[in-house]
């Protein structure tokens, strides 16, 4: 599994900046790709990636540092789906701490859909479970954690792509100046 490179909290910033862009372009929470949700719990942010075609990352943020990843790449030979017997590849959530778990059990976040974990307890560094994943095996976390934490000027060309002639609702500079503010 690749590891975000970002830390939590920049990670965060750039979630955040992505969905205010996203939320710029369309007023229409269904179209949009990036979530961010500052009071999703007490003391807890969740934000949501989704493309739409059944791929996404779910992150939770704790104020006190804690983050927690999930991500679901449909295809993945990881996926409960693509698996001989339903069920989540053994080892993903080994070791997610009791109160980051609860966070992955709300309904709306679809636990076991599941092909990449990762936590961070720490606010710095990054763990995932035990999986042994085979190196042929592709679970989706690169391409998927690539998408969260985009700069501004891989939001740019990504969003160019994405929205095609609406991205002019904000344009470049908008994105830039987005991505500036501090989180």
């Amino acid at each position: 599994m690749k590891l975000p490179t970002l830390s939590p909290s920049r990670l965060q910033h750039a979630w955040q900046c992505a969905a205010r862009c996203d939320a710029a372009v369309t007023s229409e929470d269904w179209l949009r790709a990036f979530l961010h949700e500052s009071d999703w719990a007490h003391g807890v942010a969740m934000a949501r990636y989704d493309n739409g075609a059944g791929d996404h990352v779910v992150g939770f943020f704790g104020a006190d540092g804690k983050v927690v990843l999930k991500g679901f790449d449909h295809e993945s030979a990881v996926s409960p789906h693509a698996r001989e017997e339903y069920g989540i590849w053994p080892g993903l959530y080994d070791g997610v701490p009791p109160e980051l778990w609860r966070w992955l059990q709300d309904e709306a976040v679809e636990h076991e859909h599941v092909t990449f974990c990762c936590w961070s307890v720490d606010g710095l560094s990054w763990q995932t479970g035990q999986a042994v994943i085979p190196d042929d095996i592709n679970d989706g976390s690169s391409w998927l954690l690539g998408m969260v934490q985009m700069d501004a000027e891989a939001f740019i060309d990504w969003g160019k792509s994405y929205y095609e002639e609406n991205f002019d609702r904000i344009g470049e500079s908008g994105v830039r100046a987005e991505f500036n503010k501090l989180g």
